[in-house]
């Protein structure tokens, strides 16, 4: 009857006692001791890829996806053509980095310190933000794109330094009279920063019938208006419609760098990096 070996450096001997019965260990008791030695495994060595092999697998090409406002996009382009990463980046130029924090007072309840300090707060928090995101992006490098990543870094400053003049105006009215859309939104400043009610309800006034003219029902915009001014608080109506609608909508257009996506077909010009793009899951527009 063969024994079984039981390695002393593996259980201790009461142990053994537990697992082995009785009668095997004295009948493996009387049995000198050996060692036996397990074999060697064998192991095969897999083949090496053949050049051939090895040159297709670094070309064959891969795929990057991405969701516009229509449709879900996969591009294919050549492997080692770009990174992930850079194609990633890239795409969030088409995007683009918008600031949303409101500066401006639509409502009456709003045109009050509160409002105006949480919105400096929000407001220099996200540019902050969105500016280290916008500087470190890793973008396919052609000129075109590296053009387009200083032309959003140009957009992002000017767009947060048009919602700070509109916050330092408030806090300090003497601001809408030097910043830098004075010259072409002369009037509505002109009357935000004045305290003379005759100048501040021309002004308004001046603003109402500029825009019952673009409107379709001008009756209604011309009986609100008509309201608020009978109210006590005119002159801080007239200060909300001339900051939101007046100064706001004025300065905005004096801006360079406010229409990137006009001026660029950026998701054109980001589909040209790959060399087929199949469409799915698109959204009916009609």
């Amino acid at each position: 009857m063969p024994c079984l070996q039981v390695s002393k450096h593996v259980m201790s001997f009461s142990a053994t006692l537990k697992i082995l019965p009785l009668a095997l260990l004295l009948a493996c008791g009387s049995q000198p001791e050996t060692h036996t030695v397990p074999a060697a495994a064998t192991v095969r060595a897999l083949p090496a890829p053949t050049p051939h092999q090895t040159v297709a697998a670094r070309k064959d090409p891969q795929t990057f996806t991405w969701q516009d406002d229509v449709c879900e996009n996969t591009g294919t382009f050549p492997a080692g053509a770009y990174t992930r990463r850079q194609l990633q980046d890239t795409y969030q130029l088409v995007t683009g980095f918008m600031l949303t924090t409101t500066v401006v007072p639509f409502q009456l309840r709003h045109y009050n310190d509160a409002f105006f300090f949480q919105a400096a707060r929000h407001l220099t928090h996200e540019h902050d933000s969105l500016a280290a995101l916008l500087h470190g992006l890793k973008v396919v490098p052609t000129p075109f794109w590296q053009k387009i990543k200083r032309l959003r870094e140009l957009e992002l400053a000017e767009s947060y330094a048009f919602s700070h003049a509109t916050l330092e105006g408030y806090f300090h009215p003497d601001s809408w009279l030097s910043n830098a859309y004075y010259a072409h939104c002369a009037e509505y400043a002109t009357a935000l920063a004045s305290t003379d009610s005759t100048i501040v309800m021309q002004a308004w006034r001046k603003l109402v019938d500029a825009e019952k003219a673009d409107n379709g029902i001008p009756e209604s915009l011309e009986a609100a208006f008509a309201a608020q001014l009978a109210s006590p608080e005119r002159m801080r109506y007239a200060k909300v419609a001339l900051m939101t609608f007046g100064w706001s909508n004025c300065a905005n257009a004096q801006r360079k760098y406010n229409d990137l996506s006009g001026q660029y077909p950026l998701p054109d010009e980001f589909a040209k990096l790959f060399t087929h793009v199949e469409q799915s899951n698109c959204v009916d527009v009609d």
